[in-house]
């Protein structure tokens, strides 16, 4: 440990499970107090057990729900005080032929992982533009900079989240704010177990197939796409904003 992060409070979406847990945790290794939400209170507290004492805090949060987003933001500045980061990761996955797919998938995935970026960004910036510093940081995909068969809606969510990430670094790059987004490729999180549910695959036969679509040849782990996390909610990055950076074992070089 280093304390890169100490003395920063930090808000992390989608923080109990998968990559927003390994971000939750390396923020906490690195001297951050934050809030941790997520839709299921017993992955935020199984979270919480695994970090230094007090330095998580569990939320139950649904950031597709307004009102939710506006409770959990009101705890949130009265257990930390002040808060330097956001990481806006929580988020939904659909997969499926497009002729099949309903169009209110859209609209929900849309809710969740775009949406849900405003709502929670648009919570927290008064207290970021009032200490004049702050870090956001969007968890995209790759999906959000290419296309790919079987999941339109998500590709067209992630690619609403890049480019969301680009306007919000544009409109706050005076106010000492900054806005990046990570666009992680596959990595070994529960939504690849979701995926290959939706896929009608066998778990580990999807995992080879789409390590194999890499020129690495290999899945990422949770905890690289938490180093870049760092990096961004660090004050290492103060003159990077408006960056959509993939990490994607070289599928996407640019």
């Amino acid at each position: 440990m280093t304390n890169r992060l100490s003395g920063k409070c930090a808000v992390i979406t989608g923080g109990g499970r998968g990559i927003g847990k390994s971000i939750a945790l390396a923020f906490a290794q690195e001297g951050a107090r934050c809030v941790i939400t997520s839709r299921h209170i017993e992955d935020l507290v199984a979270t919480a057990a695994e970090a230094p004492d007090g330095s998580l805090i569990p939320l139950v949060c649904d950031v597709g729900d307004s009102s939710s987003v506006d409770g959990m933001a009101k705890i949130a500045l009265r257990e930390l005080g002040k808060v330097d980061v956001v990481v806006n990761n929580a988020g939904v996955h659909a997969a499926g032929k497009f002729v099949d797919i309903d169009p209110e998938v859209y609209l929900d995935l849309y809710n969740v992982n775009v949406v849900g970026t405003v709502r929670v960004s648009q919570a927290f910036l008064p207290s970021m533009i009032g200490i004049g510093r702050g870090n956001i940081v969007n968890i995209a995909s790759t999906a959000g900079l290419f296309e790919s068969p079987g999941q339109a809606p998500y590709n067209a969510s992630k690619h609403g989240v890049v480019g969301l990430t680009k306007c919000m670094a544009l409109e706050l790059a005076t106010t000492g704010v900054t806005c990046n987004a990570i666009c992680p490729g596959f990595v070994d999180t529960p939504m690849l177990d979701g995926f290959a549910k939706l896929m009608n695959a066998e778990n580990e036969a999807l995992r080879s197939a789409l390590a194999n679509k890499t020129p690495m040849k290999r899945i990422l782990q949770p905890e690289e796409i938490a180093h870049l996390a760092l990096y961004l909610a660090s004050d290492e990055s103060a003159g990077m904003t408006g960056q959509t950076i993939a990490i994607s074992n070289g599928m996407r070089m640019a």
